[in-house]
C-alpha cells in the first residue's frame, strides 16, 4: 500500500475574481514505510499537498488515495468517514505546543483516543505508552503542559498525535524554534517511530535534516513535483535554482573536490561519513 496523488490540482478562492492554484497535476506515489521529505521553497504547495492526505483539503480536480482511502475532488467518489483516514494518517502541524489544552499532560494526550471512542482507561494507557515513546516518564504525567518546557511540549503534542498509532506520520517544520540539540533529540525520535514501521512524511527548509534521515525526497515548485529521487543524487547537483541551500557536508565535499581530494558523494549523509570519506580520500 502506499499513499498517491494522481493529477491532483488544488485552487484556493475558486470562482472569485483573484484565484489562486497552489497545486498544479501533481503526481507522485509516497512508498510505504519510506522516510520521504517534501521540501521547496516558501510558497511552493507543500503544505497544501499534506493536508490532502487526511482531508483537511479536497482536490480541486484528481484523486489522492491514502492506502485504499479515495480522497477525489468529486463528492460521489470520496470516502464519507473520516475517522478511519484520521486515525492512519496523523498530522503534526509546525509549532503543534500551540494546541496543548489540557489540565495534565497525560490528559491531553488521551484526548485523541478518548475523541477516537476508547474508554478513558484505555485512552489513558495509550497516553503513557506514547509518553513513554518520546522520551517523557512518568513524572511528566500529572504535570501541566503549560509548566514544562519548549522542547517538552513539542514532544507532548507529538505524543498526542502517536497515542492514536499513525500508519502514516506527517510533521511539518517539526524543527523550528529548536536548538541544535533539541533538533537532534527530536530527529533520532522520528527514525525510531520509522524503524518501528510508520511511514514518516517531513516537510522543511532544513537540508541537513533531508540528507541525514530521509530516504526519499520530492521537490515542490511553483505547485509541481521538480524532482524526485534520493537525497544524495539531489544534492549532488546544483538546488539553487529551487531556492534551496546545499546541506553543510555537501558543501564540504564540493570544496574538498575543488582541492583535489576524491570524495564519494552517494556515501554522505552524516559528519561521521565525511570524515570517513576524507581518510579514504587521502589514501
Amino acid at each position: 500500500m502506499s499513499i498517491r496523488f494522481e493529477d491532483v490540482t488544488y485552487v484556493y478562492n475558486p470562482k472569485t475574481p483573484e484565484p489562486v492554484e497552489a497545486l498544479h497535476n501533481i503526481s507522485l506515489e509516497i512508498e510505504e514505510g519510506s522516510f520521504t521529505a517534501l521540501i521547496g521553497r516558501t510558497g511552493c504547495g507543500k503544505s497544501t499537498l499534506v493536508q490532502h492526505l487526511n482531508a483537511l483539503l479536497h482536490p480541486t480536480s484528481g484523486t489522492v488515495f491514502i492506502d485504499t482511502f479515495v480522497n477525489a475532488s468529486q463528492k460521489k467518489k470520496r470516502d464519507k468517514k473520516l475517522k478511519p483516514l484520521r486515525e492512519k494518517v496523523g498530522l503534526v502541524f509546525q509549532f503543534p505546543e500551540y494546541q496543548l489544552f489540557e489540565e495534565t499532560i497525560e490528559k491531553d494526550v488521551a484526548f485523541g483516543p478518548k475523541n477516537f471512542g476508547d474508554s478513558d482507561e484505555v485512552a489513558l494507557e495509550k497516553a503513557h505508552e506514547a509518553l513513554q515513546l518520546v522520551g517523557l516518564d512518568e513524572s511528566f504525567y500529572k504535570r501541566s503542559p503549560f509548566e514544562i518546557s519548549g522542547g517538552e511540549k513539542r514532544r507532548v503534542a507529538l505524543a498526542g498525535v502517536l497515542a492514536m498509532k499513525p500508519k502514516y506520520l506527517v510533521v511539518d517544520e517539526p524543527t523550528a524554534g529548536l536548538d541544535p540539540l533539541g533538533a537532534k533529540k527530536l530527529m533520532e525520535l522520528f527514525t525510531k517511530i520509522h524503524e518501528a514501521g510508520s511511514t514518516i512524511i517531513l516537510v522543511t527548509h532544513d537540508m541537513d535534516l533531508v540528507l541525514g534521515y530521509c530516504t526519499d525526497v520530492f521537490v515542490l515548485d511553483h505547485g509541481k513535483v521538480a524532482l524526485k529521487g534520493k537525497p544524495n543524487d539531489l544534492f549532488g547537483q546544483d538546488v539553487s535554482r529551487f531556492s534551496l541551500q546545499t546541506p553543510a557536508i555537501f558543501d564540504f565535499a564540493f570544496r574538498l573536490e575543488k582541492a583535489g581530494y576524491k570524495i564519494d558523494k552517494n556515501k554522505l549523509n552524516r559528519v561521521e561519513d565525511l570524515a570517513k570519506a576524507i581518510v579514504e580520500g587521502r589514501r
